[in-house]
């Protein structure tokens, strides 16, 4: 039987850890495949960094990243660079493209620790270090998103990057590490400068000291300035010290009586450190991998002079690692918390909390959310958790009241489960909810419907206290209650994702009763009710064209009920409003009960060719809400013709209404 490597639990640490992330991100066991960056502790710092400084979240930070963040940060200061060395995919990649060239036999190219090159080349993790944290902050994005080679290759060059920037740092990580011992980690890895900024721990605590002293003084020193100094300096201590002096406590001694000075543990050593000619390692690089403690056969290395604790750094990870996440899972800080109350209104607002809303997911929907609530009385500031889909607000009850909120707030719904058959009659019935205030809950119960299969055709919903919601179904569909409700309050839910497969949706709704009346339409009534109203005039065209003859041009396109597909509508009719001629667009049913386009133009400047030419030019030129003009890809595909046809133009007398 092969004999296990002397550092199997490191090892096994390791390849657990890109195992994990395989199937984590391949949906082996799940419905869904999952974000990359979601156990990050880089972002999960940066995150913190926004929070603290904009009292915000970087988007689609989570609070597993951020208390992946600070225990990383303690780890450091009380261990090692513990993550570096255990469960970094990079520095893992680091390790073994180095192993590979040597089983290649290709020369490696040696840049000395304590060069000046060596010394040279790590400023430049500490230089990416201050430009990631100033965007990060200054925009509550990921800026090391654009090119990180993670994060790239996990998305497979799909995700949130720029792509020469990520293709450039995919080519430097790959070639760099291959050629040069651990290039990645000790000379561009952000992570590892901040890991080494976090063991120089004295003197980082004593720049934080100065800024909030700074700060407390009523001295307004910018955040720039911590961060850059911190940059800064940790480089120079870096360059001049290359260790770290009191932290971390944690540390490989060796032992000069048992050792035999063969060598093995500096040849070892990931980062090439010279642990053969040190007493104590206290080297900056070193991350306690163990790798020279297992290569001695002299047992004259140890972790803090004990040889009870030679597997203390792995087993001290997966702890670090399970805290970081029970804590991620318990513990939850807001993604924005804001008021914009006069000092002397604090003290008589109160709060009151809104669950299930399943649209405020990150921090730009929490700014949106913010954005809305500023716009109704009485209320004065709000603090949204993601995590938990809820918004605490901040109102005053001598102005408003948490029901006349959830009013203001609220936007009706409608959702088509299905279309109903050529000549069907469509029954209605109504009935009452609670729990469904956000707007995406509508759609969801609209999907729990669609699952059953059963004869249902749309629902739309009505602000009322509980929430009213009217059910179209077909005509021979019975009225079982107990069904319905139990469709309302299943508490999870299948949804279908992009590319293939599922993932569950936790819901949580309350079915309240159900009124006695019903109602009987058309199914021509049931598509009036459940289309996208539009109807544009382009004013300057119309103008312009104005006195002469008009036609109206009808393009059928049978997703016009569809959200996805309407919510693209204003981008066509900003690309046709710059096109001489066209005087007006709108979305119509037609007499065969379709959906369609159509299109009021000026027969003096265009005709049907003109028109399809329009319509399908490879780029549409828009015109953004600030002027800006620009040229976007088409929002829609059209694929059969459409034609003029005879119908009295609409736009003879120029409109000045805004579209619905």
């Amino acid at each position: 039987m092969k004999k296990l490597k002397k550092n199997w639990l490191r090892h096994i640490i390791q390849w657990g850890t890109l195992l994990a992330i395989i199937i984590f991100l391949t949906k082996v066991f799940g419905n869904e495949s999952a974000d990359p960056e979601a156990y990050c502790p880089m972002g999960g710092i940066e995150s913190l960094g926004t929070y603290l400084v904009a009292g915000s979240m970087a988007c689609s930070m989570s609070m597993a990243q951020i208390m992946m963040g600070i225990v990383l940060a303690v780890a450091v200061i009380l261990f090692s660079k513990l993550f570096c060395g255990y469960l970094c995919p990079l520095g893992w990649g680091t390790e073994y493209l180095g192993k590979l060239r040597e089983k290649m036999k290709i020369k490696e190219l040696v840049i000395k620790s304590g060069s000046f090159l060596d010394r040279g080349l790590r400023l430049f993790k500490f230089a990416l270090l201050f430009i990631i944290f100033y965007y990060t902050i200054n925009d509550s994005e990921l800026f090391c998103k654009n090119f990180d080679p993670y994060y790239a290759a996990a998305t497979g060059f799909q995700g949130e990057i720029t792509l020469w920037m990520a293709i450039a740092a995919v080519v430097v990580f790959l070639l760099g590490s291959f050629f040069i011992k651990m290039f990645w980690c000790k000379y561009i890895c952000p992570l590892g400068a901040i890991s080494n900024i976090f063991k120089f721990t004295i003197t980082f605590v004593v720049l934080v000291g100065i800024y909030a002293l700074l700060g407390f003084s009523g001295l307004a020193v910018s955040w720039v300035y911590l961060l850059a100094a911190a940059c800064l300096i940790g480089y120079i201590w870096e360059a001049i010290y290359i260790e770290s002096k009191v932290f971390p406590l944690l540390k490989v001694n060796r032992d000069t009586d048992a050792c035999n000075n063969c060598g093995l543990c500096a040849k070892k050593c990931p980062y090439s450190i010279d642990v053969d000619k040190l007493t104590t390692v206290k080297h900056i690089d070193c991350t306690l991998c163990g790798e020279c403690v297992a290569s001695c056969n002299k047992g004259a290395l140890t972790f803090g002079k004990k040889k009870s604790f030679r597997w203390l750094p792995a087993i001290l990870t997966v702890i670090m690692l399970a805290a970081a996440l029970l804590l991620g899972k318990v513990w939850e800080l807001p993604t924005i918390e804001v008021n914009w109350a006069d000092e002397s209104k604090i003290e008589s607002l109160e709060k009151t909390e809104i669950d299930g809303l399943h649209s405020v997911k990150c921090y730009g929907s929490s700014m949106a959310f913010k954005a809305q609530l500023e716009k109704v009385p009485g209320v004065y500031g709000v603090a949204t958790y993601v995590k938990r889909s809820t918004a605490v607000i901040l109102y005053n009850p001598a102005e408003t009241t948490p029901d006349k909120i959830k009013e203001a707030i609220y936007t009706p719904v409608k959702f088509k489960i299905a279309t109903p058959p050529a000549g069907a009659m469509v029954k209605v019935i109504t009935i009452y909810t609670e729990k469904m205030y956000d707007k995406l809950d509508p759609n969801y119960l609209g999907m729990q419907f669609r699952l059953t299969k059963k004869g249902y055709y749309g629902l739309e919903t009505e602000y009322s206290c509980p929430l009213t919601v009217r059910l179209y179904m077909d005509v021979n569909e019975p009225v079982d209650e107990t069904f319905i409700k139990s469709t309302v309050e299943m508490k999870e839910l299948e949804m279908p994702v992009h590319g293939g497969g599922t993932k569950l949706t936790e819901v949580d709704y309350e079915y309240v009763g159900m009124s006695d009346q019903t109602d009987t339409i058309t199914r021509r009534e049931f598509l009036e009710r459940q289309m996208y109203k539009y109807d544009k005039t382009f004013k300057d065209n119309a103008e312009k064209w104005s006195g002469k003859e008009e036609a109206v041009y009808e393009l059928v396109y049978e997703d016009l009920d569809k959200p996805l597909i309407t919510r693209n509508i204003p981008y066509l009719a900003s690309h046709l409003s710059l096109i001489d001629g066209f005087l007006g667009l709108a979305v119509v049913l037609n007499d065969n009960e379709e959906f369609a386009f159509r299109i009021t133009y000026s027969k003096a400047a265009l005709d049907d060719e003109k028109i399809w030419a329009a319509l399908t030019k490879a780029k549409w030129t828009i015109k953004s809400k600030d002027g800006e003009i620009s040229d976007v890809d088409p929002k829609f595909t059209f694929e059969k013709k459409g034609a003029t046809i005879d119908v009295k133009p609409a736009t003879t007398e120029v409109k000045t209404k805004k579209s619905k």
